[in-house]
């Protein structure tokens, strides 16, 4: 095990969620610009909705908690105060997000808070055990049924870890990021008043919706590829683990890519991205640099940000 770092600290529960949440800040940004009957505003409230809540997602159940075990699994560390500290600044900087991130929630039809809520609960249950007999009990309470005399679920009654569902983190980034935040922009246009009819060319509903999920989901094939052998020794069926090759896997990814770009070649945006993106499947490897990784998670962004100055330059 590694030893824990302030420099490795800050990276992750501060630099590493904030990085990636970029992201969701230049596809919401898009979004609400294009989707917006106020041409060229983009609305604040989906934007922060989104960016808060990929802190959240990120830093609460996968960064900070899995830097608390590690920390508190090494007996040396209780005598560094120094270390222990970033832990709470970690806690006020999501407390943080999560008063922002409320208060955005509370400038929005109840529409949107219903919406945020169902892509946001399964990121944060990613690595929760799920006890089926917890569900058991509880459906039983609600519906007037539950007895100490009646047959008790069995002690070994299953249980579910999200993360362990073999291929689900790729589904699980490409909804949540892609059809999430369309949704929340979506509510929250459409709860104000605010939502066009028609988007500007060269956008489409269909675009947005496709190549964000498809991105999404394709950068965290991207990651399991970086981890392959990892995955591979401890069991976890990521993509890559259950076909069995990285080349399979930067193969379908590229010609992921590829049909995307296609099926989109009159959006100049979405074919620069795409062709990057698939640069990025044969340029990093499992023994590319973590943060070289991040790269593959911005292949939206960079050309988002070059249709935004286009717009306004």
């Amino acid at each position: 095990m590694s030893t824990l770092t302030i420099p490795k600290l800050a990276d992750e529960l501060f630099l590493r969620p904030i990085v990636i949440s970029m992201n969701s800040l230049a596809l919401s940004a898009l979004m609400s610009y294009v989707m917006s009957a106020n041409a060229g505003i983009a609305d604040w409230r989906p934007i922060t909705i989104c960016v808060t809540s990929d802190i959240l997602a990120m830093g609460a159940d996968h960064h900070l908690k899995d830097k608390e075990e590690e920390f508190s699994s090494d007996r040396n560390n209780a005598n560094n105060p120094r270390l222990a500290s970033w832990f709470l600044y970690a806690r006020t900087f999501l407390a943080a997000s999560a008063v922002l991130l409320a208060f955005a929630l509370s400038q929005c039809p109840i529409s949107t808070l219903l919406t945020t809520a169902t892509f946001v609960a399964p990121a944060l249950l990613w690595t929760t055990l799920i006890s089926f007999k917890k569900f058991w009990l509880i459906s039983r309470r609600l519906l007037g049924r539950f007895s100490r005399d009646r047959q008790q679920p069995s002690t070994s009654a299953p249980v579910l870890v999200i993360k362990r569902i073999p291929g689900m983190k790729a589904i699980f980034n490409g909804i949540i990021r892609g059809c999430g935040i369309y949704a929340v922009v979506f509510s929250v246009l459409s709860g104000s008043g605010n939502l066009t009819n028609t988007l500007p060319s060269p956008w489409s509903v269909v675009q947005l919706l496709v190549w964000s999920t498809v991105n999404r989901s394709c950068h965290a094939i991207m990651t399991d590829v970086r981890d392959f052998e990892d995955d591979m020794k401890a069991g976890v069926h990521t993509i890559p683990v259950l076909l069995g090759s990285i080349l399979r896997t930067k193969v379908i990814l590229m010609a992921c890519h590829m049909l995307v770009m296609l099926a989109f070649i009159e959006n100049t945006y979405i074919m620069g991205s795409c062709l990057f993106a698939a640069a990025l499947v044969w340029i990093l490897c499992e023994d590319s640099p973590k943060k070289a990784f991040l790269f593959s998670s911005h292949s939206q962004s960079l050309f988002i940000i070059w249709h935004l100055l286009t717009r306004h330059i």
